[in-house]
Protein backbone atom coordinates (compact mmCIF):
# COMPACT_ATOMS: atom_id res chain seq x y z
CA UNK A 1 0.00 0.00 0.00
CA UNK A 2 2.70 2.68 0.88
CA UNK A 3 4.42 1.19 -2.44
CA UNK A 4 1.55 2.30 -4.28
CA UNK A 5 1.30 5.75 -2.75
CA UNK A 6 4.93 6.55 -3.16
CA UNK A 7 5.27 5.22 -6.88
CA UNK A 8 2.16 7.77 -7.55
CA UNK A 9 3.40 10.51 -5.71
CA UNK A 10 6.84 10.27 -7.64
CA UNK A 11 4.37 10.40 -10.95
CA UNK A 12 2.96 13.40 -9.77
CA UNK A 13 5.85 14.86 -9.09
CA UNK A 14 8.13 14.39 -12.21
CA UNK A 15 4.74 15.07 -14.56
CA UNK A 16 4.85 18.53 -12.94
CA UNK A 17 5.99 21.03 -15.49
CA UNK A 18 9.71 22.53 -14.97
CA UNK A 19 11.14 19.65 -13.64
CA UNK A 20 14.02 18.37 -15.49
CA UNK A 21 14.02 14.60 -15.26
CA UNK A 22 17.30 14.00 -18.03
CA UNK A 23 20.13 12.46 -17.29
CA UNK A 24 22.86 15.08 -15.05
CA UNK A 25 25.74 15.66 -16.65
CA UNK A 26 29.21 16.32 -14.99
CA UNK A 27 31.25 20.16 -15.80
CA UNK A 28 34.83 20.51 -14.76
CA UNK A 29 35.46 23.76 -13.66
CA UNK A 30 39.03 23.09 -14.98
CA UNK A 31 37.86 23.48 -18.33
CA UNK A 32 35.20 25.77 -18.63
CA UNK A 33 35.95 26.17 -22.81
CA UNK A 34 35.84 23.11 -24.91
CA UNK A 35 36.09 22.30 -28.34
CA UNK A 36 33.83 23.66 -30.49
CA UNK A 37 32.73 21.82 -33.58
CA UNK A 38 33.96 24.42 -35.62
CA UNK A 39 37.43 23.81 -33.75
CA UNK A 40 36.99 19.66 -34.06
CA UNK A 41 36.50 20.74 -37.96
CA UNK A 42 39.36 22.34 -38.63
CA UNK A 43 41.84 20.18 -36.20
CA UNK A 44 40.28 17.27 -39.00
CA UNK A 45 41.70 19.15 -41.83
CA UNK A 46 44.97 19.24 -40.27
CA UNK A 47 44.60 15.86 -39.24
CA UNK A 48 43.68 14.33 -42.33
CA UNK A 49 46.87 16.22 -44.87
CA UNK A 50 49.35 15.62 -41.88
CA UNK A 51 47.95 11.69 -42.04
CA UNK A 52 48.92 12.11 -45.59
CA UNK A 53 52.13 13.43 -45.34
CA UNK A 54 53.38 11.32 -43.00
CA UNK A 55 52.31 8.47 -45.22
CA UNK A 56 54.45 9.52 -48.15
CA UNK A 57 57.37 10.23 -46.03
CA UNK A 58 57.44 7.35 -44.13
CA UNK A 59 56.64 5.53 -47.39
CA UNK A 60 59.95 6.94 -49.28
CA UNK A 61 62.03 6.37 -46.17
CA UNK A 62 61.28 2.67 -45.66
CA UNK A 63 60.81 1.93 -49.42
CA UNK A 64 57.46 0.21 -48.15
CA UNK A 65 53.80 1.14 -48.01
CA UNK A 66 52.94 3.12 -44.62
CA UNK A 67 49.71 3.43 -43.88
CA UNK A 68 48.17 6.08 -41.89
CA UNK A 69 44.43 6.74 -40.89
CA UNK A 70 43.13 9.77 -38.31
CA UNK A 71 41.79 8.88 -34.95
CA UNK A 72 40.02 10.77 -32.53
CA UNK A 73 40.60 14.49 -31.85
CA UNK A 74 40.16 15.19 -27.85
CA UNK A 75 40.57 17.67 -25.04
CA UNK A 76 43.02 16.74 -22.70
CA UNK A 77 44.76 18.14 -19.50
CA UNK A 78 48.47 17.60 -19.78
CA UNK A 79 48.61 15.22 -16.70
CA UNK A 80 45.82 13.25 -18.51
CA UNK A 81 47.76 12.80 -21.84
CA UNK A 82 50.84 11.81 -20.06
CA UNK A 83 49.82 9.48 -17.87
CA UNK A 84 47.98 7.10 -20.57
CA UNK A 85 51.15 7.54 -22.88
CA UNK A 86 53.26 3.53 -22.63
CA UNK A 87 56.77 3.78 -20.87
CA UNK A 88 58.98 3.36 -23.02
CA UNK A 89 58.18 5.55 -25.88
CA UNK A 90 59.41 7.82 -28.64
CA UNK A 91 58.49 11.45 -27.69
CA UNK A 92 59.47 14.27 -29.96
CA UNK A 93 59.52 17.95 -28.58
CA UNK A 94 58.72 20.53 -30.59
CA UNK A 95 59.37 24.29 -30.87
CA UNK A 96 56.13 26.11 -32.56
CA UNK A 97 56.92 29.05 -33.18
CA UNK A 98 55.96 32.49 -33.14
CA UNK A 99 52.89 29.42 -30.94
CA UNK A 100 53.52 29.61 -27.01
CA UNK A 101 54.79 26.43 -25.48
CA UNK A 102 55.44 22.82 -27.20
CA UNK A 103 54.23 20.41 -28.87
CA UNK A 104 54.87 16.68 -28.47
CA UNK A 105 54.93 14.05 -31.44
CA UNK A 106 54.42 11.10 -30.29
CA UNK A 107 55.65 7.91 -32.11
CA UNK A 108 54.60 4.04 -30.62
CA UNK A 109 58.06 1.90 -29.76
CA UNK A 110 56.78 -0.94 -32.02
CA UNK A 111 56.38 1.16 -35.27
CA UNK A 112 59.70 3.44 -34.61
CA UNK A 113 61.33 -0.39 -34.17
CA UNK A 114 60.13 -2.07 -37.09
CA UNK A 115 61.00 1.72 -38.92
CA UNK A 116 64.46 1.74 -37.51
CA UNK A 117 65.11 -2.01 -38.71
CA UNK A 118 63.72 -1.41 -42.14
CA UNK A 119 65.69 1.64 -42.45
CA UNK A 120 69.07 -1.23 -41.58
CA UNK A 121 67.46 -3.07 -44.33
CA UNK A 122 65.71 -5.37 -42.34
CA UNK A 123 62.23 -6.76 -43.49
CA UNK A 124 60.36 -5.05 -40.26
CA UNK A 125 58.95 -8.32 -38.22
CA UNK A 126 56.36 -8.38 -35.55
CA UNK A 127 57.96 -9.44 -32.88
CA UNK A 128 59.96 -5.97 -31.49
CA UNK A 129 62.41 -5.12 -28.21
CA UNK A 130 60.62 -3.56 -25.94
CA UNK A 131 63.29 -1.23 -24.48
CA UNK A 132 64.49 2.42 -25.37
CA UNK A 133 65.66 2.90 -28.10
CA UNK A 134 69.86 3.20 -28.43
CA UNK A 135 71.58 6.24 -30.04
CA UNK A 136 71.87 4.66 -32.99
CA UNK A 137 68.37 4.34 -33.06
CA UNK A 138 67.44 7.55 -31.57
CA UNK A 139 69.55 8.85 -34.66
CA UNK A 140 67.82 6.81 -37.31
CA UNK A 141 64.00 7.91 -35.90
CA UNK A 142 65.16 11.45 -35.70
CA UNK A 143 65.76 11.87 -39.21
CA UNK A 144 62.59 10.54 -39.82
CA UNK A 145 60.94 13.06 -37.59
CA UNK A 146 62.68 16.13 -39.06
CA UNK A 147 61.46 14.71 -42.85
CA UNK A 148 57.87 14.65 -41.49
CA UNK A 149 58.16 18.52 -40.21
CA UNK A 150 57.52 20.28 -43.24
CA UNK A 151 54.05 18.10 -43.58
CA UNK A 152 53.34 19.24 -40.15
CA UNK A 153 53.80 22.82 -40.60
CA UNK A 154 52.21 21.99 -44.36
CA UNK A 155 49.02 20.72 -42.06
CA UNK A 156 48.91 23.64 -39.87
CA UNK A 157 49.21 26.40 -42.53
CA UNK A 158 45.73 27.17 -42.54
CA UNK A 159 45.43 27.80 -39.04
CA UNK A 160 48.35 29.40 -38.58
CA UNK A 161 51.50 29.50 -40.21
CA UNK A 162 54.41 27.93 -37.99
CA UNK A 163 58.43 27.61 -37.96
CA UNK A 164 58.09 24.09 -36.61
CA UNK A 165 61.89 22.54 -34.86
CA UNK A 166 62.77 19.94 -33.10
CA UNK A 167 63.69 20.81 -29.24
CA UNK A 168 64.47 17.32 -28.26
CA UNK A 169 63.82 13.77 -27.54
CA UNK A 170 62.43 11.70 -24.82
CA UNK A 171 61.78 7.83 -23.95
CA UNK A 172 59.90 8.54 -20.51
CA UNK A 173 56.67 10.31 -20.67
CA UNK A 174 57.27 11.74 -17.41
CA UNK A 175 60.42 13.45 -17.94
CA UNK A 176 58.79 15.52 -20.58
CA UNK A 177 57.43 18.52 -18.87
CA UNK A 178 56.49 20.76 -21.37
CA UNK A 179 53.40 22.34 -19.75
CA UNK A 180 51.86 22.16 -16.90
CA UNK A 181 49.64 19.19 -15.43
CA UNK A 182 46.42 20.88 -15.72
CA UNK A 183 47.32 22.89 -19.00
CA UNK A 184 44.61 22.32 -21.77
CA UNK A 185 45.80 20.20 -24.65
CA UNK A 186 44.45 19.14 -27.90
CA UNK A 187 45.80 15.43 -28.47
CA UNK A 188 44.94 14.35 -32.24
CA UNK A 189 45.60 10.38 -32.59
CA UNK A 190 47.15 8.33 -35.59
CA UNK A 191 46.39 4.73 -36.28
CA UNK A 192 50.51 3.64 -38.18
CA UNK A 193 51.11 0.45 -40.08
CA UNK A 194 54.16 -0.40 -41.14
CA UNK A 195 54.71 -3.67 -42.64
CA UNK A 196 52.31 -5.77 -39.89
CA UNK A 197 53.11 -3.68 -37.23
CA UNK A 198 50.39 -1.38 -36.21
CA UNK A 199 49.95 0.92 -33.25
CA UNK A 200 48.74 4.39 -32.49
CA UNK A 201 50.51 7.53 -32.59
CA UNK A 202 49.76 10.87 -31.25
CA UNK A 203 49.96 14.59 -31.66
CA UNK A 204 49.57 17.11 -28.65
CA UNK A 205 49.59 20.87 -29.49
CA UNK A 206 48.44 23.15 -26.69
CA UNK A 207 44.92 24.12 -26.95
CA UNK A 208 45.17 27.94 -25.61
CA UNK A 209 48.28 28.54 -28.22
CA UNK A 210 45.88 27.14 -30.95
CA UNK A 211 42.95 28.62 -29.59
CA UNK A 212 42.63 32.21 -31.10
CA UNK A 213 43.70 30.87 -34.40
CA UNK A 214 40.70 28.62 -34.57
CA UNK A 215 38.80 31.08 -33.51
CA UNK A 216 39.59 33.49 -36.17
CA UNK A 217 39.25 30.58 -38.10
CA UNK A 218 35.33 29.63 -37.48
CA UNK A 219 34.50 33.20 -37.89
CA UNK A 220 34.88 32.88 -41.34
CA UNK A 221 32.93 29.28 -41.43
CA UNK A 222 35.12 27.86 -44.45
CA UNK A 223 38.92 27.18 -45.06
CA UNK A 224 38.05 27.18 -48.58
CA UNK A 225 38.81 30.74 -49.71
CA UNK A 226 35.04 32.37 -51.10
CA UNK A 227 35.89 35.18 -53.72
CA UNK A 228 38.43 35.65 -56.20
CA UNK A 229 41.22 37.38 -53.89
CA UNK A 230 41.16 33.92 -51.62
CA UNK A 231 40.81 31.92 -54.35
CA UNK A 232 44.66 33.85 -55.89
CA UNK A 233 45.69 33.18 -52.40
CA UNK A 234 45.32 29.77 -52.57
CA UNK A 235 46.68 29.34 -56.23
CA UNK A 236 49.80 31.52 -54.75
CA UNK A 237 50.56 29.16 -51.70
CA UNK A 238 50.11 25.70 -54.01
CA UNK A 239 52.18 27.26 -57.03
CA UNK A 240 55.21 28.23 -54.22
CA UNK A 241 55.17 24.84 -52.96
CA UNK A 242 54.55 22.95 -56.25
CA UNK A 243 57.50 25.58 -57.12
CA UNK A 244 60.50 24.22 -54.36
CA UNK A 245 59.49 20.76 -54.88
CA UNK A 246 62.59 18.70 -56.34
CA UNK A 247 61.92 16.64 -59.59
CA UNK A 248 64.22 14.41 -61.84
CA UNK A 249 64.49 15.68 -65.42
CA UNK A 250 66.15 12.67 -68.00
CA UNK A 251 67.17 13.41 -71.64
CA UNK A 252 66.40 9.39 -73.06
CA UNK A 253 67.49 8.20 -76.20
CA UNK A 254 64.86 5.69 -78.21
CA UNK A 255 64.70 2.16 -76.15
CA UNK A 256 67.13 -0.57 -77.16
CA UNK A 257 65.60 -4.28 -76.20
CA UNK A 258 68.31 -6.70 -75.04
CA UNK A 259 67.66 -10.18 -73.84
CA UNK A 260 69.75 -10.70 -70.48
CA UNK A 261 72.33 -12.84 -72.43
CA UNK A 262 73.45 -10.41 -74.38
CA UNK A 263 73.71 -8.06 -71.67
CA UNK A 264 75.73 -10.58 -69.66
CA UNK A 265 78.16 -11.27 -72.52
CA UNK A 266 78.72 -7.52 -72.99
CA UNK A 267 82.98 -6.73 -72.82
CA UNK A 268 84.34 -3.38 -72.73
CA UNK A 269 84.97 -1.93 -76.32
CA UNK A 270 81.48 -3.50 -77.23
CA UNK A 271 79.13 -0.90 -79.08
CA UNK A 272 75.46 -0.83 -79.06
CA UNK A 273 73.77 0.84 -82.27
CA UNK A 274 70.56 2.66 -80.56
CA UNK A 275 68.80 2.64 -83.79
CA UNK A 276 68.02 6.72 -82.79
CA UNK A 277 69.06 8.90 -85.74
CA UNK A 278 71.70 11.48 -85.36
CA UNK A 279 69.73 14.46 -86.90
CA UNK A 280 66.68 14.00 -84.38
CA UNK A 281 66.35 15.43 -80.95
CA UNK A 282 65.73 14.17 -77.79
CA UNK A 283 63.36 13.36 -75.48
CA UNK A 284 63.63 15.35 -72.02
CA UNK A 285 61.33 13.48 -69.39
CA UNK A 286 60.35 14.91 -66.51
CA UNK A 287 59.56 12.19 -63.47
CA UNK A 288 59.49 9.93 -66.74
CA UNK A 289 57.13 11.87 -68.28
CA UNK A 290 57.96 13.15 -72.25
CA UNK A 291 57.82 17.28 -71.78
CA UNK A 292 60.51 18.92 -74.35
CA UNK A 293 62.41 17.91 -76.82
CA UNK A 294 66.46 18.48 -76.69
CA UNK A 295 69.39 18.25 -78.91
CA UNK A 296 72.83 17.12 -76.82
CA UNK A 297 75.74 19.82 -77.32
CA UNK A 298 78.02 21.14 -75.35
CA UNK A 299 78.75 24.08 -72.73
CA UNK A 300 82.12 25.24 -71.88
CA UNK A 301 83.71 21.70 -70.41
CA UNK A 302 80.51 19.92 -70.10
CA UNK A 303 77.90 18.05 -71.64
CA UNK A 304 74.78 20.08 -72.15
CA UNK A 305 71.34 20.20 -73.95
CA UNK A 306 69.35 22.88 -75.84
CA UNK A 307 65.60 22.34 -75.58
CA UNK A 308 63.94 22.56 -79.41
CA UNK A 309 60.48 22.03 -78.78
CA UNK A 310 57.94 20.67 -77.11
CA UNK A 311 56.15 17.07 -77.15
CA UNK A 312 52.33 17.26 -77.48
CA UNK A 313 50.42 14.51 -75.42
CA UNK A 314 49.02 13.33 -78.70
CA UNK A 315 52.33 12.30 -80.29
CA UNK A 316 52.72 8.94 -80.12
CA UNK A 317 55.79 7.54 -78.31
CA UNK A 318 59.08 6.03 -79.34
CA UNK A 319 58.82 2.48 -80.29
CA UNK A 320 61.78 0.15 -78.90
CA UNK A 321 63.91 -1.42 -81.43
CA UNK A 322 65.21 -4.75 -80.62
CA UNK A 323 68.93 -5.39 -80.82
CA UNK A 324 70.70 -8.37 -82.35
CA UNK A 325 73.74 -9.53 -81.73
CA UNK A 326 76.54 -8.84 -84.54
CA UNK A 327 79.76 -7.69 -85.20
CA UNK A 328 80.72 -4.29 -83.63
CA UNK A 329 82.28 -1.30 -84.76
CA UNK A 330 84.71 0.37 -82.81
CA UNK A 331 84.39 3.98 -82.09
CA UNK A 332 86.22 6.25 -84.62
Amino acid sequence: MNTRRSSSHDRRRNGRPGVHTGAVKPFDFRRPTSLSREHVRAMQIVQETFARGLATTMSAMVGSVVNVTTGSIEQRTYDEYVRELPNPTVLSLLNIAPLNGAAILQLPLPVAMCTVEMLLGGKGYVEQPARPLSELELLLVKGLIERTLPELRYALEPVVPTEISLAGQEANPQFAQVAAPTDMMIVTSFQIKVEQVADVATLCVPFTALQPHLEALSTSSSFIGKGNDNAAEHRRRMSGHLGAAPVEVAAEFRPVIMSSGDVVALRVGDVIPLSHPVTEPLLLAVEGVPTLTVSVGRRNRRTAIQVVGSVSPSDPPHRPTRWTRGPFTAPG
